[in-house]
C-alpha cells in the first residue's frame, strides 16, 4: 500500500497515559496546531528524526483519542488523502511462567497416558490444576490491563466438568490451546487506514477496513481447530 496516491504514514512509536511520540513520513512541523488541542500540555518536534513528542492531561484527553486528532492535524498540514496511522509500540506476547509449567504439566500428562502408567491419576490432577491456574491468571491479567478478557477464557468451564476423568489431558490441552495459542503467532504491527477529507475549518478523517493479515487469519484457523476438539454439545448438570 506504499503506492498509494496522496497516502502518508504516521508510525506510533510509544502511546502512554500522558506521554506521546510518532513518527511522521514527511517532516511537517504539527507544533502549533497541535498544542491547541484539548489536553495537550507541551509538544516539540525534532526534524532530523521526522518524530513529534507530546506531553498531555491523561484526565482531560485519552491516548487514543489523540491519536486520532493528531492525525488529522497532520493530514491536514501535509495534504494527504489517505493516511496510515501504524502502531509500533504494542507489545508482542509473551507466554508467562504459569503457561509454561502448565504446558510442561499437559506433556508429562499426555506421556504417561500413552504408556498406560499408573502416575496418570497423580499427572491428570497436576495438568489441570496447573492449566486453570495459567488461564485464571491469563484472564486476570487481561482484566487488569484492557478491562475484559477474551472469550476463550471460558475454557475453564470445560476443564473444571472434565477434571479427574479420563479424556482430562486432552481438556487440559484445549483449553492451554484456546487461551495461549492464538497469542503466540507473531503477528505484524496494526495498522488502520483513513479516507482524509479536508473542510474549510476541520479535517475528517474515515476509518477503512483494512484486508484481513494472513497471520491472524492461520490464529483464527488454530482456535477453530481447538475447538473441534470440544464435545459438540456442552450439558450442564443439575
Amino acid at each position: 500500500m506504499k503506492n498509494e496516491r496522496g497516502a502518508l504514514h504516521l508510525e506510533v512509536l510509544c502511546a502512554l497515559p500522558g506521554h506521546l511520540r510518532v513518527r511522521l513520513e514527511r517532516p511537517v512541523d504539527c507544533t502549533p496546531a497541535v498544542l491547541v488541542l484539548p489536553g495537550v500540555r507541551e509538544c516539540r518536534f525534532n526534524g532530523r528524526v521526522s518524530t513529534l513528542l507530546c506531553l498531555f492531561d491523561e484526565h482531560a484527553v485519552d491516548v487514543e483519542t489523540l491519536i486520532v486528532r493528531l492525525a488529522a492535524v497532520y493530514a491536514r498540514k501535509a495534504g494527504a488523502t489517505l493516511l496510515h496511522v501504524k502502531r509500533s509500540e504494542e507489545p508482542g506476547f509473551r507466554l508467562p511462567p504459569s503457561g509454561a509449567l502448565a504446558l510442561g504439566c499437559i506433556a508429562a500428562d499426555g506421556v504417561l497416558t500413552l504408556v498406560a502408567s499408573p502416575l496418570t491419576r497423580f499427572s491428570r490432577w497436576l495438568s489441570a490444576g496447573a492449566t486453570l491456574a495459567a488461564v485464571t491468571e491469563h484472564g486476570y491479567a487481561e482484566l487488569h490491563l484492557r478491562g475484559s478478557f477474551d472469550p476463550e477464557v471460558m475454557s475453564v468451564v470445560y476443564l473444571i466438568n472434565a477434571i479427574g476423568k479420563e479424556d482430562g489431558v486432552r481438556a487440559s490441552l484445549v483449553a492451554w490451546v484456546l487461551t495461549f495459542g492464538r497469542h503466540l503467532i507473531p503477528r505484524a504491527p496494526r495498522e488502520q487506514v483513513y479516507l482524509v477529507r479536508n473542510g474549510a475549518e476541520r479535517t475528517v478523517l474515515t476509518p477503512v477496513r483494512s484486508e484481513g493479515d494472513g497471520k491472524i487469519f492461520a490464529a483464527s484457523l488454530l482456535q477453530r481447530g481447538a475447538e473441534m476438539m470440544l464435545p459438540r454439545t456442552l450439558k450442564i448438570r443439575t
